[in-house]
């Protein structure tokens, strides 16, 4: 009986890593690559004129919030499903993405095999984790611990908004505890868009009006895709 390949769009800022995605999923059978994008706007508007089954983006879009991205993809094509690649191992991240409607989590260094297992996995209308990132999902159900708040932050959001209202910038968030740049650039985003915040002032007050300023964190050292980096100003 004959099979009808799983319609992909590929999204990434860099053309060699669309073109790697296209071949890893076309070569390992059963994926057609159907529309290339190399940003949110142009990868919703290959949602818009291309037939397609399955979403794969990177975790990061440089220009966009992912996690608003994502969920204007949905609201648009509410049957189609989405694969997440180059994701850090970090609980607090890949809850973000499954509440923005993520159906599906390529890791870093995953295998080329696993995605298109992930497409095909998600098509089917299951869920996908890839194998590196397995010793992550136990934590995602525990990710928001301790006291609640206003924001519905996470613990990992609280500790990177006490440490901006404590003055310290991306760079050295990152390299008191040992993370990527990338990792803070993300979670302060999230941070930014769930506060409602687009300057640095408001976050210090958001921080304040929460009793962080003069909490110091923990050491927790995780990763994430690249993405553009910038500061709030």
């Amino acid at each position: 009986m004959e099979t009808t390949d799983v319609k992909v769009i590929v999204v990434d800022s860099h053309p060699i890593v669309r073109e790697g995605l296209r071949q890893f999923l076309e070569n390992n059978g059963g994926c057609k690559v159907v529309a290339e994008a190399g940003d949110a706007d142009a990868a919703l508007y290959a949602s818009e004129i291309h037939e397609h089954d399955v979403l794969l983006t990177n975790a990061t879009i440089p220009g966009s919030d992912v996690f608003e991205f994502i969920q204007t993809f949905k609201k648009k094509s509410p049957n189609r499903r989405v694969v997440v690649c180059y994701v850090g191992q970090d609980a607090s991240l890949l809850q973000e993405f499954k509440k923005s409607g993520t159906d599906g989590f390529i890791g870093q260094n995953a295998t080329s095999g696993e995605y298109s297992a992930a497409v095909n996995a998600v098509f089917e209308g299951g869920n996908f984790f890839s194998e590196n990132l397995t010793n992550v999902i136990f934590q995602v159900k525990n990710a928001i611990t301790g006291k609640k708040n206003a924001y519905d932050l996470t613990n990992r959001e609280l500790e990177v908004l006490s440490l901006l209202a404590n003055g310290y910038c991306n760079k050295e968030i990152a390299n008191k505890h040992n993370l990527s740049v990338r990792t803070v650039e993300t979670h302060r985003l999230s941070i930014r868009r769930k506060t409602n915040s687009n300057t640095l002032s408001h976050l210090v007050r958001v921080a304040r009006s929460l009793g962080l300023s003069s909490m110091g964190g923990t050491d927790m050292p995780i990763e994430t895709p690249p993405r553009k980096t910038s500061d709030i100003k």
